[in-house]
């Protein structure tokens, strides 16, 4: 079964970080945990599918559990704090 991360409609949502203001890596770390495009974008929005992943999923995928300091990637609009 391909992943979710390694489809076209991933790499589609992935492109569309800058219209979202967000980091491609946060994009790309919301992809490789989300199972299909409706679950990646209810992460993006960080709507109730928390039973299946957390935010602190995505922060260890995207910061390399910790090696990578967050505050450099952005999630919505520049200067808010997402984690």
């Amino acid at each position: 079964m391909t992943k979710f991360n390694e489809t076209k409609k991933s790499r589609a949502f992935i492109s569309a970080a800058a219209s979202r203001e967000t980091s491609p890596e946060i994009m790309e770390s919301i992809a490789f945990h989300a199972r299909n495009l409706r679950e990646s974008e209810a992460l993006w929005e960080n709507s109730d599918i928390r039973h299946y992943v957390t935010l602190i999923d995505i922060w260890e995928t995207l910061t390399k559990n910790g090696r990578f300091a967050a505050q450099y990637f952005t999630w919505g609009t520049p200067g808010t704090d997402w984690f």
